[in-house]
């Protein structure tokens, strides 16, 4: 046998003229799949991006607290919130 018909051959028999153009085309489906699939997840996050930007609530519709009065904890209120927090700690720690 030919020393160059041993090198051009591939392990099953197939000459290299063949199998270069299924890599090419191995390569270019590759490719192809590589690019779609990042304009798809690319097209997902703009759209994700602008769903959360007209569906984020308004400035305006943002509940408010009323704001505290002074002095709004009176002493009673205070005397339970120390006796609930005392009763608390005596029954967690022993």
């Amino acid at each position: 046998m030919n020393i160059d018909a041993l090198i051009n051959k591939g392990a099953t028999g197939e000459s290299m003229e063949t199998l270069t153009p299924l890599l090419v085309q191995a390569a270019s489906l590759m490719v192809m799949g590589m690019v779609l699939v990042f304009l798809f997840l690319g097209t997902l996050v703009l759209a994700l991006k602008l769903l959360a930007h007209f569906c984020a609530p308004k400035a305006s519709e943002a509940p408010t607290m009323p704001p505290a009065a002074p002095g709004a904890l009176t002493p009673q209120l205070k005397a339970a919130i120390t006796a609930a927090v005392h009763q608390h700690r005596q029954r967690t720690t022993g």
